[in-house]
């Protein structure tokens, strides 16, 4: 069994993990699952390990979501995201409606964070990755990383309370 092959046994579920929890959609996440582990295959010579190869992996697909994201600047939210509201199961259509109008305020104030709130923010409120793992990628302390995504929470709050 091939090294690479091991990485993907052993990361695969994780990440798949974290890109849904970012996608709330399952087709989505498995496409970006395969691109994670196509670039992170064409670029593991770029891996230095300052942080774990999870942390690594997760902010390739981060990066690989955005990106997606941004190709529909123009929509309210990813085109995939729309399908996943519309068919969550929330009691009355009311509810629904609000829920999908606060989920669409937090997602706008969170991309419009600047680097390294918006990074932190999503690598620990949707990857799960501690805050000490996103302060040895950032090669900063974790004091630095509790403070960031403090912020990061503070801004998003302000700018949905306008």
């Amino acid at each position: 069994m091939s090294e690479f092959q091991k990485i993907y046994e052993s990361y695969s579920k994780p990440v798949y993990r974290f890109l849904l929890s970012l996608t709330r959609n399952e087709t989505m996440a498995e496409d970006l699952l395969q691109e994670v582990f196509y670039k992170a295959l064409l670029h593991i010579d770029r891996f230095e390990g300052k942080s774990s190869l999870y942390t690594w992996l997760c902010q390739i697909g981060k990066n690989a979501w955005l990106k997606e994201c941004t190709k529909y600047k123009n929509h309210t939210m990813c085109p995939m995201e729309e399908v996943a509201v519309m068919a969550s199961n929330q009691p009355t259509p009311e509810e629904q409606a609000i829920a999908r109008e606060e989920h669409i305020l937090v997602r706008k104030a969170m991309l419009r964070l600047s680097d390294p709130y918006k990074d932190v923010f999503i690598l620990h409120t949707y990857g799960d990755i501690k805050l000490k793992e996103i302060a040895e990628l950032y090669e900063k302390t974790e004091a630095w990383a509790r403070v960031t995504y403090y912020r990061a929470k503070q801004q998003i709050i302000q700018e949905v309370l306008k």
